[in-house]
């Protein structure tokens, strides 16, 4: 056995390939998810360790401390920080820290691999330190392998990313599917004081308006047929951390009242409760749509809109970046490797066909992609797959203005957008002219409209259709 491995790491699964890696060249591992944990091994004396690797961010002061003072309990053990990109926090190791290796090619990288066992071998096959027992001060901090991008967006800075990161104000993430807006989400709350609070996701196009509201701000008991508990919405769960609404666009008009709300006051009520939670949560939301669209067609606030839209990130497709492609398809063709097997290499004429392809399905679509080479093993298949994706996507493309149906108003398109909204006003008026005909008799109204009581009472929740006081005392009148 070579010796262990420190491997520091959020996400262990995801460190798989390098710890399989590392084991078939005679090493053994022990992973820790962060730097304190790694830090209490490291204080042990009797604790004996190789080399350390770390691959979590250094976003704030207190991981930089860490590193410092890991670098000062051992300082002749090996570190090799894995990082995205140099920013201001990695100045200081070139004046603080001697022998230091910052590694800039992802950890899933097969350079990674070769340049790890590299700086631990050298490490092992050279004298510990001089003979006044201090250490090399001829040993710089060095940057290994090669800088290829992550899956995340790489056009803007790590600096303004800490900072948008830092600045806890709501962030609005524009793109098409696929292109790594939760990944982008994520990055931003990494950087955040509320790092280590909860992250919580909700897809406003995955479910019905009503779940949608029930999930975010919970419900008591009896407050509808079902509810047999209490339940906390998920801004009561992410209390002091992060709500990330995926497809904001999508969300229901009137849901959008009651979530501009919560923003403006901090404050949730529970469905069927009077009960009021103060509530400290930062929201950032995700869409593919067009929002100021959306505002025009009357399907999206425009006050809403203005509240979230406080920094504004545009991650592009993957087609005006196509400087990541092939490195994309490395870092996920490797990722997705199962233990002991060899990657199947990237042909020159199959990287010649993704490049020339445009990749619709962004991120999310390179990953599939690269999970079919590892099942086929053949380069010409996968290249006939892209040659016949190309076409099918170049004659859907030329397809897609016959699609544009205009009505006789001008010429104008007629989108989806006007189709829902003209059918919820009209569905709006037919309800109210029932209810204003029965003086606000439900049972009557529902009757009239020759419908069941129960799905006129849902469709009165649905357009927030409410009998007020003032209309309770014209009837009693």
């Amino acid at each position: 056995m070579s010796g262990l491995i420190l491997l520091i790491g959020e996400s262990p699964q995801a460190h798989e390939p390098l710890i399989q890696n590392l084991k078939s060249h005679g090493y053994s591992v022990l992973p820790v998810r962060t730097l304190p944990e790694a830090l209490v091994h490291l204080r042990n004396p009797a604790f004996t360790v190789a080399a350390v690797i770390s691959n979590v961010g250094m976003r704030r002061q207190q991981d930089l401390d860490t590193i410092l003072e890991i670098c000062a309990s051992r300082p002749h053990l090996p570190l090799i920080l894995a990082v995205n990109e140099l920013h201001e926090l990695h100045r200081e190791f070139h004046t603080s820290v001697r022998g230091l290796h910052i590694l800039k090619t992802p950890l899933a990288h097969q350079d990674s691999y070769r340049a790890i066992r590299e700086v631990i071998d050298s490490a092992r096959s050279s004298p510990e330190q001089d003979r006044d027992g201090d250490p090399d001060p001829e040993l710089p901090t060095r940057i290994l392998a090669a800088d290829v991008s992550g899956p995340e967006v790489q056009h803007y800075s790590e600096s303004f990313l800490s900072r948008v990161g830092m600045a806890d104000v709501p962030v609005l993430l524009h793109g098409e599917t696929g292109v790594g807006k939760e990944i982008m989400a994520r990055r931003l709350c990494a950087y955040s004081s509320r790092a280590n609070k909860p992250f919580l996701k909700l897809n406003c196009a995955a479910l019905p308006s009503e779940l949608i509201e029930s999930e975010l701000f919970g419900y008591e008991k009896g407050a509808f047929t079902g509810a047999t508990i209490d339940k906390p919405g998920k801004f009561e769960l992410a209390q002091g951390g992060t709500i990330l609404l995926d497809e904001i666009g999508d969300m229901d008009i009137r849901l959008q009242a009651k979530l501009l709300q919560v923003l403006q006051d901090g404050e949730v009520q529970p469905l069927g409760s009077r009960r009021i939670v103060k509530v400290d949560v930062r929201v950032m939301a995700a869409t593919h749509r067009d929002l100021r669209k959306g505002i025009e067609e009357g399907v999206f606030r425009e006050d809403l809109f203005y509240r979230l839209n406080v920094i504004n990130i545009v991650i592009l497709p993957l087609r005006e970046r196509p400087q990541e492609i092939l490195p994309l398809a490395e870092i996920l063709l490797h990722r997705h490797l199962p233990p002991g097997v060899t990657a199947p290499i990237l042909t020159k004429e199959l990287q010649s066909a993704m490049l020339e392809y445009s990749w619709p399905g962004n991120v999310r679509e390179v990953e599939n992609v690269m999970r079919r080479y590892l099942v086929y093993q053949d380069a010409d298949l996968l290249i006939q797959e892209l040659v016949r994706l190309k076409s099918t996507t170049a004659a859907q493309a030329e397809k897609a203005p016959e699609r544009s149906h205009t009505n006789g108003n001008n010429g104008k398109v007629v989108t989806m957008g006007h189709l829902e909204q003209n059918s919820r006003q009209a569905e709006t008026k037919l309800l109210l002219d029932a209810l204003s005909a029965t003086r606000w008799n439900r049972r009557q109204a529902a009757a009239q409209l020759n419908i069941d009581y129960k799905a006129f009472l849902y469709k009165l929740q649905k357009y927030g259709i409410v009998e007020t006081k003032a209309k309770r005392g014209e009837i009693g009148a």
